[in-house]
């Protein structure tokens, strides 16, 4: 696996583009492996939730048979949560609040910076 810095420096990319206010890279288990949030953020908790939203989510696909979940999305008052699964890991990148988002460009920037993870990662 690569270090900690080079998976910041990657997950500082995404930063800016799409309203993204910066991301996670979390464990399945919820713990923090890297992040480009900023400081303020409590990324130890928005880690261990996101792992079991993920998680709990991808239990109920499967229950209705549509295979396993990959990505999802979730709007909120506060802006948009993205859920991608890379290498075992969860990416989790958060917009900011009144933000004009893009959705579509958001979800093919986080395709790519999740095919880079695998290589760092994988």
């Amino acid at each position: 696996m690569a270090d900690t810095q080079q998976l910041m420096a990657l997950l500082n990319t995404l930063n800016g583009k799409h309203g993204i206010l910066g991301c996670l890279l979390i464990s399945r288990d919820g713990q923090v492996v890297a992040t480009s949030l900023p400081p303020e953020v409590d990324v130890a908790m928005i880690g261990a939730l996101s792992a079991t939203l993920f998680s709990n989510n991808d239990v109920s696909i499967q229950r209705m048979n549509r295979g396993n979940l990959m990505q999802m999305t979730l709007l909120t008052d506060q802006g948009i949560l993205h859920f991608y699964e890379v290498a075992n890991h969860f990416l989790v990148v958060l917009t900011a609040k009144n933000q004009k988002i893009n959705l579509e460009g958001l979800i093919r920037s986080v395709e790519e910076q999740g095919k880079s993870l695998q290589q760092m990662i994988g």
